[in-house]
């Protein structure tokens, strides 16, 4: 993917928002809480924020007219829910991201501190740091304004070329649960309103409004919709995006099964359910699904959807009392949840946490700090001593993927800079450095940068001038490390030619002092991967994915399809319309079932370049001592499991312990082995701590197709206690009775 095509695409989307003049802007002295607003209608009680938020809500309702009703289920000026003037209700404001506020759609004269993205978050197996990291979003979302922050990510990394990927936290479902759980946990801390998304199996960008993603009810129980069922269970999240693409055929934003009848029925979920920013112009003859389905918002309007029931009445005028009881249902949960959540009773800006800004950063120092992955240290290249002579060389890194999860940030600490403040005049910076400079440094650090962001998929073998540049440094000096920016796969045929690797992600605005707080040792390395690095994108489990007449479709913004798809240009010369007619649907058959990630590369014996939960130390540690509660266990009775870790090295550092399940006898073929839980732990030199996990019945059950619900059966269990997905430190059978 050509580096101005990225760069372009930021660009185009930054213009467009800046595009929107101060007269289109909500004026700030209109955001007024209820308090103040003096023409309530006679004998209205829903400003008294006493009462529940469920009699608050019916009352407004009540009050309201048709055309308002239709009014509220859409969107108002691009990022804000609309204002009911004439009963004091004040618009709600909306912001893009999840690491940081991405400040194109608000009026504000502070800065948003630009923090790692989900996957770096995902990367520090740190839940201490995801809810800290959720509270510090929540206080920016107060320093500017921001009632809902449209963030976490929370889709499961499904293929390493995802474009997205950057934005959610990587490949297992447990992982993710647990960071999402807590970052969104402290989102709301503060009652701003997080919004998990996209809903559901939105993992590429290929097509990705006219793409469905085709898959069995046991691959969406066990993989795709645990993250989400953990977040409205647990973290009782407030709001969810659906994705732009179709689950099984039907569209996500008007997908009944799984809005309605699983996310709202069976799950709990009572919050507001909207879509992407261009599901509601899709799918034109499909809108009568929209109000039944448990979508709640049309974003950023609902211009398709409002001319479909008003072009409805018309024909049916008999009909107008039944869709104006759908309507009441459908815009109940939003203002059932903006009442809930405090947001009509207060303002939405709240300068009492300005002076945050400073502690933000440094828990955007610390996220950095803890997620970057030390993945090869041959002849413990890393640290290195201040005397040492570096060059570092290869283009500026990124600090952030593109799109609507681009943060711009303030105060950058690049890594020439970073690496300054410890090394000063030992290191010598080059983009393009001669032979003779590449020859007499003691060490070159080499920066591979592979950009990716919203609207297109990443193809798994770029960037290939990196190759060629790292052919060309190792053969100059023996001592190269690679400083790799990225969020996808990419081939490493240079990995044997390297002496060290560190995985960097995309760390945002504090990335220079974290990787200098690393590389010197100030910091021992302790992110650990949350996806597979594959060998080669062949050995994925749909290479082919994207394939439209034998090649690759790797774009999946409207101005490739949307007008072609929809009927509007018959005569179109854009390359998909070779292949896919108007209306017709490009399905993507999820062929791998419950094999995503580690699970797929186990089950066929494929080596990996670097395993999921993967990661290096500077020092070591030992497992010893694991125990079980229980060699037999009962159905609905817990396992207590406890291991010893001790740091046996010289320096002190956090090691991250994974405990995984095997089922050993099962009337379903099911993975190798499945993470289940894990703990984080510092550790000095020579310190041992004692750790206890606990495994509980769903923890070894798989999802029963016949009976459409979690079946745990009886038999014999691993328990794997291990520092990666590959191999385990020590393990135990038990029973289950």
């Amino acid at each position: 993917m050509k580096h101005n095509f990225l760069v372009n695409f930021s660009f185009a989307l930054l213009l467009l928002a800046s595009t929107i003049s101060k007269a289109q802007r909500i004026d700030p002295k209109t955001l007024k809480p209820l308090s103040e607003f003096k023409q309530f209608p006679a004998g209205s009680h829903y400003q008294d924020p006493k009462i529940s938020p469920d009699k608050r809500a019916n009352e407004v309702i009540s009050y309201l007219t048709f055309d308002e009703k239709l009014e509220l289920t859409g969107g108002y000026l691009k990022f804000c829910y609309p204002a009911v003037p004439r009963l004091g209700l004040r618009a709600v404001t909306m912001a893009d991201a999840s690491q940081g506020i991405r400040l194109t759609s608000i009026e504000s004269k502070s800065q948003s501190v630009s923090f790692p993205g989900m996957q770096a978050l995902s990367a520090t197996w740190n839940i201490g740091i995801a809810k800290n990291f959720g509270q510090s979003i929540s206080e920016e979302c107060k320093i500017h304004g921001v009632d809902i922050l449209l963030g976490p990510g929370i889709n499961i990394q499904r293929l390493s070329v995802g474009g997205r990927n950057y934005e959610y936290m990587g490949e297992d479902p447990m992982l993710t649960s647990k960071i999402a759980v807590n970052y969104i946990q402290g989102l709301q801390s503060l009652d701003v309103i997080a919004t998990a998304k996209h809903f559901i199996a939105n993992d590429q960008e290929f097509a990705r409004h006219i793409a469905s993603s085709d898959l069995s009810e046991r691959t969406l129980r066990e993989i795709y919709l645990l993250p989400w069922e953990a977040a409205i269970k647990e973290a009782n999240v407030q709001a969810i995006m659906t994705g732009n693409n179709l689950t099984n055929g039907i569209p996500n934003s008007m997908h009944k099964p799984l809005l309605n009848d699983l996310l709202r029925k069976e799950f709990g979920f009572t919050g507001v359910a909207m879509t992407d920013w261009q599901n509601s112009n899709y799918h034109i003859n499909s809108q009568n699904l929209v109000a039944p389905s448990g979508l709640s918002l049309l974003m950023a309007d609902n211009e398709t959807f409002a001319k479909y029931i008003k072009d409805f009445i018309a024909k049916n005028p008999s009909k107008k009392a039944s869709i104006e009881a759908e309507l009441n249902h459908m815009i109940y949960p939003n203002i059932y949840t903006f009442f809930k959540n405090g947001i009509y009773d207060r303002y939405p800006q709240d300068l009492k946490y300005k002076d945050k800004t400073i502690a933000h950063q440094g828990l955007a120092l610390q996220c950095a700090e803890e997620a970057i992955c030390l993945l090869k240290n041959n002849d413990n290249i890393l640290p290195i001593a201040k005397t040492k002579k570096i060059l570092l060389t290869g283009e500026d890194e990124i600090h952030s993927g593109s799109g609507s999860g681009f943060v711009e940030g303030f105060n950058h600490v690049d890594f020439q800079k970073g690496l300054k403040s410890i090394y000063g005049d030992n290191l010598t910076c080059k983009v393009e450095a001669t032979d003779e400079e590449v020859k007499n440094a003691d060490i070159v650090l080499y920066r591979l940068n592979k950009e990716s962001g919203e609207g297109f998929d990443i193809p798994f073998d770029e960037p290939k001038k990196a190759i060629k540049d790292i052919k060309r440094l190792s053969e100059l000096n023996p001592n190269i490390v690679v400083l790799i920016s990225s969020a996808n796969g990419l081939p490493m045929p240079w990995l044997k030619n390297v002496k060290g690797i560190l995985w960097t992600f995309m760390l945002g605005q504090e990335r220079g002092n974290a990787l200098a707080s690393v590389v010197s040792g100030k910091v021992n390395p302790s992110g650990r991967l949350p996806f597979t690095l594959e060998n080669d994108f062949k050995d994925s489990p749909d290479p082919d994915f994207n394939f439209l007449g034998g090649k690759p479709f790797w774009h999946g913004n409207n101005n490739f399809y949307k007008a072609y798809w929809k009927g509007e240009e018959p005569d179109s010369k854009k390359e998909i319309a070779k292949y896919v007619k108007p209306q017709e649907l490009v399905h993507i058959p999820y062929e791998e079932g419950v094999f995503v990630g580690y699970r797929w590369y186990q089950k066929y014996k494929k080596p990996v370049l670097f395993p999921f939960g993967y990661g290096l130390s500077y020092t070591t540690f030992q497992y010893t001592n694991l125990k079980l509660s229980s060699e037999n266990v009962k159905k609905d009775e817990a396992l207590n499991v406890t291991v010893d870790i001790q740091n046996t090295g010289k320096v002190n550092g956090f090691e991250v312990v994974q405990l995984y399940l095997s089922d050993l006898e099962s009337s379903v073929e099911r993975p190798l082995k499945e993470l289940k839980n894990f703990q984080k732990v510092y550790l000095k030199s020579g310190e041992k701590k004692t750790l206890t996990f606990t495994v509980n019945t769903k923890d070894l059950s798989f999802w029963d197709e016949q009976k459409h619900q979690w079946k745990a059966e009886a038999g014999k269990f691993d328990v794997l206690m291990s520092d990666s997905s590959e191999g385990y430190r020590l393990k135990k059978t038990f029973e289950l009775k």
